[in-house]
């Protein structure tokens, strides 16, 4: 059972990962699993959530399509467990391929569909969209060098 603080934890973080395409049974799921200590099943999940199991099932496939929950199968049964993934990038880097697709559309079809300022405003919307891409592309794989040898923070170091 969680708490009034976790639950709105749960409420506040699910309400910041809507507006960037994450569905609500995801998102919910996503911000339950990092309060977690240990992994948990999809009755547990339901039962916290108030989901129904097969929503809870879909919603984790979808985490873990995104890097951002892990499956741990039980030996000798069908039962799995979630956890929150350790690494964090999945999602955003999800959302970079997206800003490069947009890019590469635009930069590719550009001559095509259009002329003068209209030419000029998608070269311009591709150019931005393909180096947001590529920055954020490029952090991640900063961070992660960076949290492999230095830790996160002073504090955790």
């Amino acid at each position: 059972m969680m708490t009034s603080d976790q639950r709105r934890f749960v409420d506040d973080m699910a309400a910041l990962l809507l507006p960037w395409g994450m569905q609500p049974g995801a998102a919910n799921l996503y911000a339950y699993l990092l309060l977690c200590d240990a992994p948990v099943t999809l009755d547990e999940i339901a039962g916290a959530l108030g989901m129904a199991k097969s929503s809870s099932s879909v919603a984790a496939r979808a985490l873990e399509q995104f890097g951002l929950a892990r499956r741990h199968a039980e030996a000798g049964t069908k039962r799995v467990r979630y956890s929150a993934s350790e690494s964090y990038s999945g999602f955003l880097a999800n959302q970079a391929r997206l800003l490069d697709d947009l890019g590469r559309l635009a930069e590719t079809r550009a001559r095509g569909v259009a002329e003068g300022d209209t030419l000029r405003r998608l070269r311009y919307l591709a150019a931005f969209h393909r180096k947001m891409a590529a920055t954020i592309t490029g952090r991640i794989a900063e961070l992660a060098d960076e949290f492999l040898r230095d830790g996160p923070d002073d504090e955790l170091r």
